[in-house]
């Protein structure tokens, strides 16, 4: 999350687009130690911390962008998208919060209500859908609050029906399979090889300064899991290292299924560099954290994806001299050197909005399909926000200019993107308003990305903040509603988009009113 800046307007200039080779992560698979990923002296990074869900920060009054800008809106195709029902993931497997426990005030904001369930992920194979999100039904006595963990969701038949069930070996309060720490967040799932679906979380103590990334693999379409650490920082070494905001993939050209990468952000100090591991063996070692770019170092919000001869490529934005930006790096020796460089300049959105309560973020996200590159990403106009796409056809050696996809009033934000055979979707969050209700939007191209569809709704209900879970116990603030969306392609070419939902229905306690859920649609084009 990027903290409000003052400096002179500058523009992306051809100078700033700079490239560099630099060691990354080594092939070896030993477990890495924490903090291995070793940090040079930088100035002070502009971002924050956001692995700590809801806790970390309040909102703030809205601070108007230091830039802004606008692209040319993209070139419109001569068909729509068609959009499916909307369909409740946790069903009834949600947990209304209790006000006492064995007697104790809960620290619940939300007595009554049931939990909430934010920050959603999801990933396709063959006609099985996992999706994860921050789902907080989990009761942690050390805190006596209800905490996330790594929820996951799994449908066998393309999103008809839904499962529900949480990660072992994360948290403590998961009874049937218990972890070490208090907390978890930043839920990233991918499908890799052979049915394997890989699930990435940042796992963390409140009360001290313990954090983690961690993953887990399923070997069997989501059915069950193993969780292993890619990194973990003591107690002792948390208030001055930090793993956030991770993002995963898996690499296509291992057959087996076995060989994925990590990236996240590491804040060390005044620095909050990006840096990945890798594993070979199917998650139970890693490799020791590396710098992706020792020139970009202020940095957040990265997303890696794998293309099918095993080349890694890594997003995210970075604050370089005066500017934001969009940092692409690409690697063809599988991970041992990134050669970095600043494809676009990022805009960041108000945080919160404008008469909004709620945080929310500008990071890039990254697609691939064969050699084509997607990314989207949500840009300040200088009067709103906009959802920005950008492509490169040919595996990052060239892009094209941006172009607006999500534009017009209001706000767009929180966007994510997907694409399978030259059919990509793209899905965000838009507010209509200056307050804190939104709906889900969505847009489609079938020719790679030259042409994009007009902006369909996929959500059949608005969502109000305001009606929903309040977070920062005893404040009590209607704060968060994750960083970020999801959206998926299956093997039919139809789109899965999950987004945080707050809609008062049939499951919800009568007295309890709406509250956060995971919700997902689908969208076909022509």
């Amino acid at each position: 999350m990027a903290m409000a800046r003052r400096f002179t307007i500058t523009a992306l200039a051809p100078a700033l687009l700079i490239a560099v080779a630099v060691p990354a992560a080594s092939a070896a698979t030993g477990l890495a130690p924490a903090g291995a990923a070793d940090a040079t002296s930088s100035p002070s990074t502009p971002f924050s911390l956001s692995g700590l869900p809801a806790q970390s920060r309040g909102p703030r009054a809205a601070t108007t962008p230091v830039t802004s800008g606008t692209h040319p809106s993209a070139r419109l195709s001569a068909g729509g998208v068609s959009t499916g029902a909307n369909v409740n993931v946790i069903g009834g497997n949600d947990v209304t919060q209790q006000a006492t426990i064995n007697g104790v005030n809960v620290f619940t904001c939300n007595p009554g209500k049931d939990t909430a369930q934010n920050e959603t992920t999801i990933a396709s194979s063959g006609s099985t859908l996992v999706a994860g999100a921050n789902d907080y039904r989990l009761y942690e006595p050390s805190e006596n609050r209800y905490d996330a963990s790594g929820g996951f969701y799994r449908s066998a038949d393309n999103g008809t029906t839904w499962s529900a069930g949480f990660l072992p070996g994360l948290v403590r309060a998961n009874k049937a399979a218990p972890g070490p720490y208090e907390s978890a967040g930043d839920p990233a799932v991918v499908a890799g090889s052979n049915g394997t679906f890989w699930y990435a979380n940042l796992a963390f103590d409140r009360t001290d300064a313990a954090n983690s990334v961690a993953v887990s693999r399923s070997a069997d379409g989501g059915k069950t899991w193993a969780t292993h650490f890619v990194v973990q920082t003591p107690a002792n070494q948390g208030k001055g290292l930090f793993n956030d905001k991770e993002w995963i993939a898996a690499d296509p050209s291992d057959a087996a299924g076995d060989t994925a990468y990590v990236t996240w952000t590491q804040f060390n100090g005044s620095s909050s560099a990006i840096v990945i591991s890798k594993t070979t063996d199917g998650g139970l070692t890693w490799s020791a954290p590396q710098r992706v770019s020792n020139v970009f170092t202020n940095d957040q919000g990265s997303t890696v994806v794998v293309g099918p001869s095993g080349t890694v490529y890594v997003t995210f934005e970075t604050f370089h001299g005066s500017t934001d930006a969009v940092a692409f790096a690409v690697s063809t020796d599988g991970g041992a050197t990134f050669t970095t460089r600043l494809i676009a300049q990022v805009n960041d959105i108000p945080s919160p909005l404008p008469g909004a309560t709620f945080r929310d973020d500008s990071f890039p996200a990254l697609a691939l399909d064969g050699s084509t590159l997607h990314v989207v990403w949500s840009n300040w106009n200088g009067a709103n926000a906009d959802v920005e796409y950008m492509r490169s056809a040919n595996g990052g050696a060239a892009w094209a200019s941006p172009v607006t996809i999500g534009g017009g009033p209001g706000d767009q934000f929180f966007p994510w993107v997907a694409s399978r055979n030259g059919t990509v979707y793209a899905s965000w969050f838009n507010r209509a308003g200056t307050g804190d209700t939104y709906t889900i939007a969505g847009a489609a191209s079938t020719d790679g990305g030259a042409t994009w569809t007009s902006p369909a709704t996929l959500s059949t209900a608005a969502s109000d903040v305001t009606t929903g879970n309040q977070f920062s116990y005893p404040s009590c603030l209607y704060n968060f509603i994750g960083d970020y969306s999801g959206i998926t392609v299956d093997s039919k070419g139809i789109g899965h988009s999950l987004w945080t939902d707050i809609r008062f229905d049939a499951l919800d306690p009568a007295n309890g009113g709406a509250d956060q859920d995971p919700y997902t649609a689908t969208i076909s084009a022509p």
